[in-house]
């Protein structure tokens, strides 16, 4: 009689501790749920989120060297006539930052 009172506790314990697992578990799907969205990058209406085509503007016969870019803008190192010269562009409005000439000593 003990033995099958031992498997009654033991079953008891099993029991309770999988309604815990189950009652954790839709706990963090919901906590999931809510977080994903109350999150504003993913259903942000950002301009920059939408690939719009940017037109930059550089002088005709130029030989560009160099294109690096980063979430706000983009840098171009090119050449005119053997001067060589630096532009930063903003990618979201695709205007000119800043030109620089690079010179040799």
């Amino acid at each position: 009689m003990s033995d099958n009172q031992n498997n009654l506790r033991g079953l008891k314990y099993i029991v309770i501790f999988m309604g815990a697992l189950i009652i954790l578990g839709v706990i963090v799907i919901i906590s999931t749920i809510i977080y994903r969205i109350n999150d504003e990058t993913i259903f942000s209406n950002n301009k920059t989120d939408i690939n719009i085509p940017i037109n930059i503007k550089i002088p005709e016969y130029t030989a560009i060297n160099n294109v690096t870019s980063n979430d706000k803008t983009m840098t171009i190192h090119y050449s005119i006539d053997d001067k060589n010269l630096v532009s930063i562009f903003s990618l979201e409005s695709g205007e000119n930052i800043r030109n620089f000439s690079l010179n040799r000593d």
